[in-house]
């Protein structure tokens, strides 16, 4: 277990290392510490912050964007600091459904201007883990999380 969390540490870190001064920004400019647009090397979808919440140490906060291994929370003033694992439970309401799921992650960036702050998260346990992958398919196809769930109990895979 401990292990499994080191390595998946410095798997991460070494992500965020690779990914954080690559892209533009907002304006088009280069090598901005937030990778948007063209040129993003991200591996994963992400998703604008579409409502969702996360809960660290019982303050709630809005997500900005969210990716299935990522968040940037938007409105953040605390005394937590960059490279810090933290336990948070993440929220979405999505098409009226409410999913929720518990996780560990490790700040990777805080802009105390800005008031963001960028976490990286190990992929929660099952049976948050299907959870999460239901939510971004169902983003990403624009299905209702309903009708995925019950698309994938009854074989279908749709993926």
């Amino acid at each position: 277990m401990i292990m499994g969390l080191l390595d998946w540490l410095f798997v991460a870190r070494g992500q965020a290392g690779s990914r954080r001064t690559r892209g533009a920004d907002e304006k088009g400019q280069p090598g901005s510490r937030r990778a948007t647009g063209v040129g993003d090397r991200r591996r994963v979808a992400r998703f604008a912050g579409l409502g969702a919440r996360v809960i660290i140490d019982g303050a709630e906060y809005d997500v900005g964007d969210w990716a299935e291994n990522s968040f940037r929370v938007t409105g953040f003033h605390g005394d937590l600091i960059a490279n810090q694992i933290i336990h948070f439970r993440f929220l979405l309401v999505y098409r009226e459904e409410t999913w929720e799921w518990p996780g560990v992650g490790r700040i990777i960036r805080i802009d105390s201007e800005a008031g963001e702050m960028a976490v990286v998260f190990k992929p929660p346990e099952e049976p948050f883990r299907s959870r999460l992958r239901n939510v971004t398919d169902a983003l990403t196809e624009g299905t209702r999380l309903s009708e995925l769930t019950a698309a994938r109990r009854n074989g279908d895979d749709r993926t």
